[in-house]
């Protein structure tokens, strides 16, 4: 390590994926991850991760506890002896939520080290290593802002957003931006206009956080803004580039949109390019054209252009960073679902240049992938080495003053002490905060420590005992099953939609469906199936509801939750009255209908519950 100027690692990196198969993808991540900071050997190490938990995390969020232990407790951590980690977890509060997380690291060999504090406006001293988790709204030492909707019309909701940190290292001071832009939800919208509708969406976001902080009360200081800015290529004009000799077939989906394109060559008719919502295919010539020609992409890759006055890049000579193949055996291929782009990226503010050092032979940038031919999720991370100046940056007049006194190397969670020989040992959302506690899944939820009132962690020894209860007969389980069997085939369906915030989580029916429904109006009173268990009652009415068939032109046609032809269904009719208590409520309406089963099956068991 170089004693006089800083060496400086940073690195971007969406890990969605990899948490939706943590068994298979830790591993090798973590291990490119680690390798990348053994050879570089950095004395401070920023990692700045998107989509923590994953594109399922309500059910994934769990596993950042042991993807943020494993990293702590590296080998090749041992001599970062500060660390501070931002994970913003706390998906119940979805007016908030980011799903950044953003990891810091510090070499004992760097002796002075402060963040800074964005509501006493004055820098603090950094000690030990610190992990704040779930919902970290109150914390001070980082600014944390959810894009607003208006951004993305396209979407009803979204986790995009960007977490900042300013940092003071020897006396140079600088901010730290994690940020994640909005996606190119169809290929086929995206491919329509240069730039596409998307780019509008993301060129507003981020030019609306530039302005953030040029108007704020903090002094200016040198920037570093790096994320997943999912950045594209123009669709429009490369699609024109590499078809240029074809002829075109369109196919007509839903409602007579566009849902394929297919290109042929003129004369011999042999496929060249195959364009759906989710489908980008360049068949034979696709890993040869996005490995082997980053030059030519390049004059495609024109999302930064309207930000040079502002912030500038180091220059990219490595293939486009996103989507890789998600299979663990293949680290080299992309998915053809979207066209392969520049998407994650490291940028600098102009007054950045002033504090980084370099020469052409000992301290020249690195700026590549991590993991190239390695799985790495669908996105490989990206990584900016670089040296900083010491003793440049505005230093702030109420900055601490760093004495001499041993560091004191201790852990803590969420302001807590945490005192353990082996922090595999230690669960970090048992010491984590949520806005709504109650609506975390029941697997996540009962992996976390329950607290006394006061806050307290209560020892797992001193938990009661769960309550055995007799295992049910084969015989017992099948005639639940042929109960509920017969309920559901009578029961109105009801679509549960995903919250994340990316269509490619959805398929192709799935999305259309809901974005039918989206637009319908909510004339029926749908029964609220979270809150209602069944139980059994001898007595049953159920009132029959007649429907008009309906037809594609009919104006009533997509009033319904079940779409088509329907004369008449049984289904229970809701008045306002809605109680639970009410003896017409949804639940005393599905007490009839288990009532009605029962009494079609010969038995039912009363804890029979409707899930």
């Amino acid at each position: 390590m170089d004693e006089e100027h800083l060496a400086v690692l940073l690195i971007t990196a969406n890990v969605g994926s990899i948490f939706e198969e943590p068994e298979q993808m830790f591993k090798p991540w973590l291990k490119e991850f680690l390798g990348c900071i053994e050879r570089l050997e950095p004395c401070f190490v920023a990692l700045h991760c998107q989509e923590v938990g994953g594109k399922n995390y309500e059910t994934s969020m769990q596993h950042v506890n042991q993807f943020v232990k494993t990293i702590l407790a590296s080998e090749e951590l041992v001599r970062y002896d500060r660390a501070r980690v931002f994970l913003d977890e706390d998906y119940t509060a979805a007016d908030k939520f980011t799903a950044l997380g953003n990891l810091y690291f510090v070499h004992d060999t760097v002796e002075e080290v402060n963040i800074f504090d964005f509501v006493e406006n004055k820098f603090v001293l950094v000690e030990g290593r610190e992990v704040l988790s779930g919902n970290i709204e109150n914390i001070q030492i980082k600014e944390k802002a959810k894009f607003p909707q208006h951004f993305f019309p396209e979407f009803k909701w979204s986790r995009k957003g960007f977490l900042r940190t300013r940092w003071n290292l020897n006396n140079c001071i600088f901010d730290l931006v994690n940020i994640h832009l909005f996606h190119d939800a169809s290929n086929i919208i995206a491919m329509q206009a240069s730039p596409s509708i998307y780019n509008g969406n993301r060129q507003q976001a981020l030019m609306h956080t530039l302005k953030r902080f040029e108007g704020d009360k903090y002094d200016k200081v040198p920037m570093l803004l790096f994320g997943d800015f999912n950045f594209r290529l123009d669709t429009n004009l490369l699609i024109k580039a590499l078809t240029a000799k074809t002829t075109s077939e369109q196919t007509l989906g839903k409602k007579d949109q566009i849902s394929k394109i297919v290109y042929t060559e003129e004369g011999n008719e042999k496929v060249v390019l195959t364009v759906e919502a989710k489908g980008f295919d360049y068949h034979d010539k696709h890993e040869d054209l996005f490995f082997n020609t980053i030059k030519w992409l390049k004059q495609y890759d024109t999302e930064m252009a309207p930000f040079k006055e502002r912030l500038s890049e180091y220059e990219i000579s490595f293939p486009p960073s996103y989507p890789f193949s998600e299979d663990v055996n293949d680290g080299t291929s992309y998915m053809k679902t979207r066209c392969p782009s520049w998407c994650d990226r490291i940028l600098i503010s102009h007054s950045a240049k002033d504090v980084i050092f370099q020469d052409e032979k000992f301290h020249r940038p690195e700026y590549s992938l991590i993991g190239k031919e390695v799985c790495m999720g669908d996105h490989k991370p990206v990584y900016l080495s670089l040296h900083l100046k010491p003793g440049k940056g505005n230093l702030n007049e109420s900055l601490s003053s760093s004495t001499k006194t041993p560091r004191k190397k201790v852990l803590s969670i969420n302001g807590e002490h945490v005192e353990s020989d082996d922090i595999t040992d230690i669960n970090i959302h048992d010491y984590a905060v949520f806005e709504k506690e109650k609506d975390l899944v029941p697997e996540f939820r009962t992996s976390i420590r329950t607290r006394t009132a006061s806050g307290t962690l209560i020892p797992d020894s001193l938990k009661p005992e769960p309550t055995r209860v007799r295992r049910k007969s084969f015989q017992e389980i099948a005639m639940q099953v042929r109960t509920c069997q017969k309920i559901l085939r009578e029961w109105p369906r009801i679509r549960m939609r995903h919250h994340s915030s990316s269509s490619e989580d959805f398929s192709d029916d799935e999305e259309n469906n809901n974005a039918e429904e989206d637009k319908s109006p909510s004339t029926d009173i749908k029964p609220d199936v979270s809150q209602v268990s069944l139980e059994v009652d001898d007595s049953v009415q159920m009132t029959s509801v007649s429907t008009p068939s309906a037809s594609p032109s009919s104006d009533n046609a997509n009033n319904s939750p079940l779409h088509g032809s329907v004369t008449e269904h049984a289904r229970p009719s809701f008045p306002p009255s809605q109680s639970s208590g009410s003896p017409t409520s949804p639940a005393h309406e599905r007490s009839q209908l288990v009532g009605k089963s029962k009494a079609d099956s010969g038995s039912c068991c009363s804890s029979c519950v409707l899930l």
